[in-house]
């Protein structure tokens, strides 16, 4: 039987024994397609100190994945740089993108949601940034000429109040 879950969007594939395969959506526009190897994702559980009641003394449900950013081949150097720049927070010393779920009473849907994360994490870094728009560059423009104007509008009240100081 073929189960597909459906998160945020992204479709995973758990029929495949060795990779994660996750499918973005049709709406994501470029954005990153390819399998995510198991093997290169460490996952483990501890206690949670998320909702659950005496079953967060009892049960390890929060779920943490551990991806090594840069001996991930899958990924383009590209992305790689990105995710080091945007995610530098979360990657450890070692190089390894740390991501974390307590927010569900369950193992499995903690890790649904840390898998769901990754995948977000990976298209953001895959998003290419657009440069700024022709409007931004002309109001840069003339806030950089205005600043100016004042600068040595200052300029000036300054030389005059240090001249009348003298005397002269």
């Amino acid at each position: 039987m073929l189960r597909i879950f459906r998160w945020y969007g992204a479709l995973l594939c758990p029929q495949l024994p060795a990779t994660c395969r996750i499918i973005a959506s049709e709406s994501d526009q470029g954005g990153f397609n390819g399998p995510i190897p198991r093997e290169k994702l460490t996952i483990s559980f501890a206690r949670s100190s998320g909702p659950g009641g005496q079953n967060v003394n009892k049960l390890n449900t929060k779920a943490e994945i551990r991806l090594h950013v840069d001996s991930a081949d899958w990924l383009p150097e590209r992305v790689k740089q990105r995710l080091h720049k945007l995610f530098s927070t979360r990657i450890t010393k070692e190089g390894e993108l740390v991501i974390t779920s307590q927010k569900h009473r369950t193992q499995h849907q903690n890790l649904k949601d840390a898998i769901a994360k990754l995948h977000t994490h990976i298209l953001d870094a895959a998003e290419v940034p657009s440069g700024p728009s022709d409007m931004t560059i002309a109001r840069v423009k003339l806030l950089k000429r205005k600043a100016e104007r004042q600068r040595l509008i200052e300029k000036k009240y300054h030389s005059t109040k240090k001249k009348d100081r003298t005397g002269h």
